[in-house]
């Protein structure tokens, strides 16, 4: 018969109620489930509802940078970095929405904000989302770097920088397939030959009379 006075690292497990193991595991299970879900499954937070002018925000960036499939967490934090960089910018997306409103491609969009004076703010929203960073300068606020835009168009063959594709010496691999295809080249027909001179012939040549000796003299 065990002791319940017993104090040592075999009291709990003697006893007929909970073990120290079980309740440890319970303790564990509880704490973990209290943290935030981002940190459970990376990227599989619930998404958070977008204010009026950040949906406002997501949608000209999608017009004016022709992406649609435009992160709406990057979005969310690259507005707020906008607005603490910029007086005003609220303002200036929705001047910039009722530009977008009438569709069309970012050169037609570009065209009408041009006439608005609304250029330099739409060429800022597309650096922005190209570069990662709210401003072309030192130490300006990065938003996005891994998904900046400025890298989708190699991102199949080349890794962001400072990033790499997989194990180390991946390079050595062969690159993958363009997914676009191949064409030959259309073959250019020879040059024509140079047209063959006409030779001329020589200029004649003045005959040349011999020289007379000199007279003597008598």
């Amino acid at each position: 018969m065990s002791d319940p006075l017993r104090i040592g690292p075999d009291a709990v497990e003697s006893g007929p109620g909970v073990s120290r193991r079980t309740l440890m595991m319970a303790t564990a299970v509880a704490g973990v489930s209290t943290l935030a879900p981002e940190m459970l499954a990376p990227g599989r937070a619930a998404a958070r509802a977008l204010s009026a002018d950040e949906a406002r925000f997501l949608a000209v960036s999608k017009a004016v940078t022709g992406h649609q499939d435009l992160n709406p967490d990057i979005a969310t934090r690259l507005f707020a970095a906008m607005v603490r960089t910029f007086p005003g910018y609220g303002a200036r997306i929705e001047a910039l929405s009722h530009l977008t409103g009438g569709g069309g491609a970012p050169e037609e969009i570009l065209a009408r904000a041009e006439e608005a004076n609304q250029r330099q703010t739409m060429l800022g929203l597309v650096a922005a989302w190209f570069t990662g960073s709210v401003q072309d300068k030192t130490n300006a606020p990065m938003v996005a770097y891994y998904d900046a835009l400025m890298y989708r168009p190699t991102h199949d063959a080349l890794p962001v920088p400072t990033y790499c594709f997989a194990a180390p010496a991946w390079w050595t691999e062969a690159p993958p397939p363009l997914g676009v295809p191949v064409t030959s080249p259309v073959p250019v027909p020879a040059p024509a030959p140079p047209p063959v001179g006409i030779q001329s012939p020589p200029p004649p040549q003045s005959k040349i009379l011999p020289t007379k000796p000199p007279a003597k003299e008598h």
